[in-house]
């Protein structure tokens, strides 16, 4: 891969770490809400499984990407093509985590199939919930 596809890449995934974060302030209140439900209306405690699953896949949806950003920057750097705006990025990682740096792999397909699932048990659950207190 060149340098700058990889440059490209790290740009692409690093956008891509906030749709995590998006995902994660929507699922957060899910599981809160779930368990007010079931403790006031019809004790539907199994959906609490589901429901923390939506912060395992929001936050999975961040680390997916975000490893897969930095996996490119990290290739982009040894071919001496490091944009000088993630310099920073990529100095505070081989400071404070160089080990797990170089055990970073690229997940592309997962960065982009983790956020699409996050989205559907959250909107399921969503729907879940919101019939739980519309009723």
């Amino acid at each position: 891969m060149t340098a700058e596809a990889l440059v490209s890449r790290y740009r692409l995934y690093a956008r891509l770490r906030w749709v995590g974060v998006g995902l994660f302030c929507c699922a957060l209140p899910i599981p809160l809400l779930v368990v007010a439900a079931a403790t006031m209306f019809d004790g539907r405690w199994g959906w609490l499984f589901p429901a923390m699953g939506t912060l395992g896949l929001s936050l999975g949806a961040f680390g997916t990407a975000n490893d897969t950003a930095l996996w490119s920057l990290r290739q982009a750097a040894r071919l001496g093509a490091l944009p000088t705006d993630a310099a920073s990025e990529l100095r505070h990682e081989l400071s404070a985590r160089p080990e797990r740096l170089e055990a970073l792999h690229d997940s592309p397909k997962a960065s982009w199939l983790i956020p699409i699932f996050a989205a559907s048990l959250i909107g399921w659950m969503g729907m879940r919930v919101w019939g739980a207190w519309a009723a």
